[in-house]
């Protein structure tokens, strides 16, 4: 009878914990800051389920001993963290941070580690942690820098090859690209970026014919207005973003992007996958 007493209490105490954890769910997810959401990008992935941050809906944030984390969904509160997951983030984090905020020295997963404001901090050796627990928001400053630098190049990284496959062929030759080697990335005009089929293409002129089909591969690549989600084709005005050109249904939309280039290009990533799914008539 004792036992079972204990174990209806336990239980009534986990409920009641786990009723609390819930009803604050709501508040951290209105309370989720810019800083929140570069972590969020930069873990990647669950601790407890190793779900993609985001494929469940708004990541839920939590706090794991010292630090803050971010699970998939509100079903992995109170659930055992996974050691594989948890070693895959510290891999990430450290990645993304890549250097200690003082020395700039390279950090990896194994190397020491600091916490501010809930966010762990890597660091080269010992004697840093002290240098950034005396100026932590300066540090933590750099380290958010540092993740949005990385998130920018891993941004034009993922869009080179998205746009390889949406733009289908070579401007100069009119071959597929990726059919003769590695695709080659050039400027065209003075600021959007193109692929050529192969080095032997370099510094030859442009045919006018595949340049026009590219444009309409990369328009119906788009589909949308990443502003307005109206229908765009290779008609239409455009503008350039890191090289990158963004078809738009109307020149207010020109200004919008501009004011949010980075939000705008991953939208423009998103339709590219997406559509890449089901190529359709690219050629």
């Amino acid at each position: 009878m004792k036992l079972s007493a204990i174990s209806l209490l336990i239980s009534c105490l986990a409920s009641t914990t786990l009723f609390a954890q819930h009803q604050q769910l709501d508040q951290a997810r209105s309370r989720l800051t810019d800083a929140d959401r570069l972590q969020i990008a930069v873990q990647k992935i669950c601790p407890v389920m190793g779900a993609e941050l985001g494929s469940m809906g708004e990541p839920v944030k939590v706090q794991i001993g010292q630090q803050h984390a971010f699970l998939c969904c509100d079903h992995c509160v109170g659930k055992p963290i996974d050691p594989e997951h948890w070693s895959t983030i510290q891999e990430n984090m450290a990645k993304a941070q890549g250097i200690c905020p003082i020395m700039g020295n390279p950090v990896t997963a194994q190397s020491n580690v600091t916490v501010v404001d809930g966010q762990q901090v890597f660091v080269c050796c010992p004697p840093c942690i002290e240098k950034i627990q005396a100026d932590p928001k300066t540090n933590l400053t750099k380290v958010h820098s540092q993740y949005a630098s990385f998130l920018r190049k891993a941004l034009l990284a993922q869009g080179d090859q998205l746009q390889i496959a949406a733009q289908g062929i070579c401007p100069v030759s009119g071959h597929k690209l990726g059919t003769m080697g590695e695709p080659v990335k050039v400027q065209v005009g003075a600021a959007e970026h193109a692929f050529l089929c192969c080095e032997e293409c370099l510094g030859k002129q442009i045919s006018a014919a595949h340049w026009q089909t590219i444009q309409n591969n990369l328009a119906q690549a788009q589909r949308i207005c990443p502003v307005m989600g109206k229908p765009v084709d290779a008609t239409m005005e455009s503008t350039v973003v890191d090289g990158r050109k963004i078809f738009v249904c109307c020149p207010p939309c020109v200004d919008k992007i501009q004011k949010e280039p980075e939000a705008h290009l991953a939208k423009l990533n998103e339709q590219y996958a997406e559509s890449l799914k089901q190529p359709g008539n690219l050629r």
